[in-house]
């Protein structure tokens, strides 16, 4: 057991075994005051704690005798074994108790805008993924939009445009194939060292207003075939077609009046340019009266009735 000296408390160890009941008579060697070592009164669950090895200082007493105060250290072998017992169950506590949770910080919603869910909606429809599984689809019902029919007015000029872009095609085709002949001819004429028109004077009198003849009436006939299905700009397009065409017509005729005064010959009669100038006319009345009267019908009360029908 340990002791102390009350007086300069010089402290020392001995065997508790060795004091009596009634005390153990002390001297301290350092201050020789004389006291009394009394043996410690245990209690009754501390009296049962014994043991023969110190845990604290490895003080071991080698046979059977045991120890509830380490004679040299002065461990009380009950606290140590309450200590001990505290010190498991807190373990055996912290290991059977549920993990901490980690608390992370809540980051602040995304926002969603309406292209990346109107791309989302279209990734789903694409693969499939709006659809319930196991659910039966049915079909809805198509419902066809109301068809309208082509007036009367609008069928009689589109068709009419359709046959006078024809007919100016052919006509526009009849006018190279003039003109090629005529280079031939320049050209077996230049062979046999004769006088004749010069390549461009060819090309302004014969070939010219012929191509721009047909790309002309081709464009009228896409216009005249959408101006059927009822399209309000194609019939915008033929209204200013109508004029384009005037303005062509005219410019060709006059064209052809005149090189044919520039073909006659010095001493040429009244009757040779009358006859010239008179076809040329009569030609261009009978070409630009079509595009006139389709000018005409875009002005006139009956399209306006039926204006709002087109799209």
């Amino acid at each position: 057991m340990k002791i102390e000296c009350p007086g300069c408390k010089l402290t020392g160890n001995i065997d508790d075994a060795t004091v009596p009941a009634t005390g153990l008579a002390m001297t301290c060697p350092r201050c020789k005051m004389q006291f009394t070592a009394e043996r410690p009164v245990l209690q009754a669950g501390a009296a049962l704690a014994m043991m023969d090895n110190c845990p604290s200082c490895r003080y071991a007493t080698f046979s059977e005798e045991k120890f509830a105060v380490c004679p040299k250290c002065g461990l009380v072998v009950a606290d140590y074994q309450k200590k001990l017992l505290a010190a498991r169950q807190a373990e055996a506590s912290r290991q059977n108790a549920p993990p901490p949770r980690r608390v992370q910080e809540e980051a602040p919603p995304v926002r969603i805008t309406e292209e990346q869910k109107r791309r989302d909606e279209e990734s789903r429809k694409k693969f499939g993924l709006d659809k319930v599984p196991g659910a039966v689809e049915v079909a809805e019902p198509v419902t066809e939009l109301p068809r309208v029919e082509t007036p009367l007015p609008v069928f009689i000029v589109g068709w009419g445009t359709v046959i006078v872009a024809i007919l100016l095609t052919v006509y526009g085709g009849s006018g190279i194939y003039e003109y090629l002949v005529k280079v031939k001819e320049a050209k077996a004429a230049i062979a046999a060292l004769e006088e004749t028109d010069s390549t461009t004077v060819l090309f302004f009198q014969f070939l010219l207003f012929p191509v721009l003849s047909i790309l002309y009436a081709l464009a009228m006939l896409v216009f005249a075939v959408q101006f059927m299905s009822m399209k309000r700009w194609f019939a915008q397009a033929m209204q200013r077609g109508a004029w384009a065409g005037v303005v062509l017509i005219a410019l060709m005729k006059g064209t052809d009046m005149l090189f044919w005064c520039r073909r006659a010959s010095a001493d040429a009669s009244f009757s040779y340019y009358a006859t010239g100038l008179f076809g040329d006319i009569l030609m261009a009345a009978l070409w630009i009266a079509p595009f006139l009267a389709l000018a005409e019908f875009f002005k006139s009360s009956l399209y306006e009735e039926i204006d709002n029908l087109f799209t």
